[in-house]
């Protein structure tokens, strides 16, 4: 392995309890090797926590005596503060913890007395949990944190003689669990580690030829890993021994209904009836969250007030394997409508921008292939048959749980959450949960298809509780609106990115379901509606998105200008997307939710005048940075007019407005300008990258200024594209 691939820890600080001799002692070794320096904590005490040798000074003279830096720490993990403090006093910082002190008091359950109880969930569990509270702060202020928590195979298995021992090491996973989820905003990561490896506290148990290949050496390299900042499992449980690792989680049976609609009780006859069922793993699945698991619940209640009496565990589950990169993002950027003549687009259509993200809709295309490629919706309806020709995308549900990859592989699991009859067709509801190669959800997509002329079964003609359901917008005039132009070629290439429905590109195809020529995909026309949404109320910032929902009513013809009209609701940004040239509602009922809502200073984003120039991008960047620091740009106290040239007109003009810390399009409003300042659109371009010094293009007449020029000078922070103000 070359010096450049070898991960390092230098600039980290890693605390390691318990690390007097065996796992800890590897950990800590391995820590100081490579670069971090190291608080080893250790009582120095025997298996049962007797003793006062100090064994921490042990290890500390070994990694000093190999160059690394450690100091030693003597206190019991159930001061976790004093073992936290001692790292703060001598290295100013914390940012791994690694929670492996332990004792043993094995016994038969029968003779466990109250104190050997005590002290067991003393050390490991709530030793745990003092020395992680302490950390905690630490951690959350400096936005990065890695914490292990030691667990067992007895635990996860139990075993004979340690049930104090094995109740104090589940309690480590469902604590780590906790932590994952409260710690993932502040990049803290907890995962659990069940070690198998000769120590003081197994050499009494294990038989002599597994005690010596079990090497505390083997497992070192894997907790460090879980530990790196590259690494990004967060609530993992990893099983390793011997140099051999595994993940390991727990699963649920489909499962059986107990009774067959909530107007019945359940008997202990029906539960020895469906036992058989109830106990069945052939068909396990891992539950990712409570959420998850509660989910499924609500539907089988749903499908009892039916009287289907069939558990939401029972409905078939579809599983598809989606795999993308870089270009492929690019490619669904290009189909719904970004372009490289707005610079804000680039940072979804170039994979080396500084900014590259995906549009968050592309991970809609997960689900989607899913019930393309299965016969999902098919087996939903079994009254009829049905072609292709008459399936249309009716509603769609999107929402990002996680940080969105920019390459990688997904797996998406989808099974049918209802059956609508709406007389003239069918409604059938799947939902789609997708999730990345270490098993963490990022994605629900909840897809509702209809079904031309399969209605009139005798079905149920209301959704239930699992169906999200569209939201109509505030009575009043929408706040502001987008047009988008689509191409004629529109839907030849979005259909690139999966969506191969030959309704959209086959001329005879289209007669045959009823439409004159091919139509655009309702997806396409969600994605330029909600880059809409992202300019007008994100700051064009995709990670500022939640979730999307929307109604499809009727098709965009490829080439038909559309207007996206939006009305605020705090976070919530309502929606409707019309057909400008025929007034028609395509997208209704729909609404975006932000984390945050950053609206852009001017009326409406530079991207939407007329011209679209590339100084447009330049400003927007100068709005950030009066956003980044108001109080410094309104220090300035001056109002400035630009006005930005092309072939030699005037193309557009721009305030910023520094004495209420505000930037638009126009001219200033109910002000005076305290200088003017003309300037061609490519001229500023290179002065904001540096390119031209303001004042040689001030001397070549290529900048013109009026009114206070010495209050330019002050400008000149803002107009730099590099560091913040």
């Amino acid at each position: 392995m070359s010096k450049s691939d070898e991960l390092r820890y230098d600039g980290r600080v890693a605390v390691v309890t318990g690390a007097g001799a065996g796992l800890g002692r590897e950990y800590a070794l391995l820590f100081a090797e490579r670069g971090a320096k190291v608080v080893v904590n250790d009582l120095g005490g025997s298996t049962s926590g007797e003793g006062s040798s100090r064994a921490a000074d042990v290890v500390v003279n070994e990694i000093r005596a190999k160059g690394g830096v450690a100091v030693a720490n003597y206190d019991s993990v159930t001061d976790g503060e004093k073992v936290i403090k001692t790292a703060m006093d001598n290295f100013g910082r914390v940012d791994i913890l690694v929670n492996n002190a332990g004792i043993l008091r094995d016994k038969s359950f029968a003779k466990i007395a109250e104190q050997d109880w005590n002290l067991i969930l003393d050390v490991h569990l709530k030793g745990s949990f003092k020395t992680t509270q302490a950390a905690w702060p630490i951690f959350k202020k400096q936005n990065y944190g890695r914490i292990i928590m030691t667990t067992s195979n007895s635990g996860v298995y139990g075993n004979f003689g340690q049930a104090n021992y094995s109740a104090a090491k589940m309690g480590l996973i469902g604590l780590a669990n906790s932590i994952a989820i409260e710690g993932e905003r502040n990049n803290i990561h907890c995962n659990c580690i069940v070690p198998t490896a000769a120590s003081r506290l197994t050499k009494d148990i294990l038989p002599d030829i597994l005690y010596n290949e079990l090497k505390p050496k083997l497992i070192a390299p894997v907790v460090a890993y879980l530990c790196h900042e590259s690494c990004e499992d967060n609530g993992a449980i990893i099983e390793s021994a011997a140099g051999w690792a595994a993940k390991l989680h727990t699963v649920r049976g489909k499962g059986a209904a107990l009774r067959s609609s909530l107007s019945e009780d359940v008997t202990i006859e029906a539960v020895r009836d469906a036992w058989g069922k109830v106990t069945d793993m052939s068909d396990a699945a891992r539950m990712s969250s409570i959420t998850e698991a509660t989910g499924s619940l609500v539907e089988l209640l749903d499908n009892l007030e039916k009287g289907s009496g069939e558990a939401s565990g029972s409905s078939s589950k579809y599983t598809d394997v989606f795999s993308f990169a870089n270009k492929d993002l690019i490619l669904y950027a290009l189909g719904v409508g970004c372009t490289v003549k707005d610079s804000i687009d680039l940072k979804y259509l170039y994979e080396n921008h500084p900014d590259f993200a995906p549009l968050p809709t592309f991970f809609i295309l997960p689900g989607l292939i899913l019930q393309m490629s299965s016969n999902i919706i098919s087996t939903a309806l079994t009254h009829t048959e049905f072609e292709l020709s008459q399936v249309l995308h009716g509603e769609q549900y999107l929402e990002i749980l996680d940080e969105l990859p920019t390459e990688g592989q997904l797996t998406t699991q989808g099974n049918i959450v209802d059956v609508i009859d709406k007389k003239s067709g069918a409604v059938i509801v799947a939902n789609c949960d997708t999730f990345d190669q270490s098993g963490k959800q990022l994605i629900r997509n909840q897809m509702s298809a209809f079904i031309v002329g399969a209605g009139n079964f005798g079905g149920k003609t209301k959704g239930s509780n699992a169906v999200i359901e569209a939201v109509p917008p505030p009575s009043r005039p929408f706040d502001q609106s987008i047009k988008f132009v689509t191409s004629v070629d529109q839907a030849a290439l979005y259909r690139l990115s999966g969506d191969a429905n030959p309704l959209h590109i086959d001329p005879d195809f289209a007669k045959i379901a009823g439409h004159k020529i091919p139509i655009l995909h309702g997806l396409c026309t969600l994605g330029f509606s909600v880059r809409a949404v992202l300019l007008a109320y994100a700051g064009n910032n995709a990670s500022l998105f939640k979730a999307v929902k929307a109604r499809f009513t009727k098709p965009v013809i490829p080439g038909q200008t559309i207007e996206i009209q939006m009305w605020q609701n705090g976070n919530r940004i309502h929606f409707k997307t019309v057909v400008v040239d025929s007034g028609t509602d395509v997208i209704t009922g729909a609404y975006v939710d932000l984390k945050e809502v950053k609206k852009s200073a001017a009326p409406a984003p530079a991207k939407l005048s007329s011209v679209v120039l590339r100084s447009d991008a330049i400003f927007e960047r100068i709005s950030e940075r009066i956003d980044e620091n108001i109080e410094k740009a309104k220090s300035v106290n001056g109002v400035f007019l630009y006005n930005i040239t092309k072939d030699g007109q005037i193309a557009k003009k721009w305030t910023i407005d520094l004495k209420s810390g505000k930037l638009y399009e126009g001219a200033p409003k109910g002000i005076n300008a305290d200088t003017t300042l003309t300037v061609g659109d490519d001229d500023f371009v290179d002065i904001a990258l540096g390119k031209i010094n303001p004042q040689v293009a001030f001397m070549k007449g290529k900048l013109k200024i009026a009114g206070n020029i010495m209050l330019t000078q002050k400008l000149v922070p803002l107009l730099k594209t590099g560091p913040k103000l």
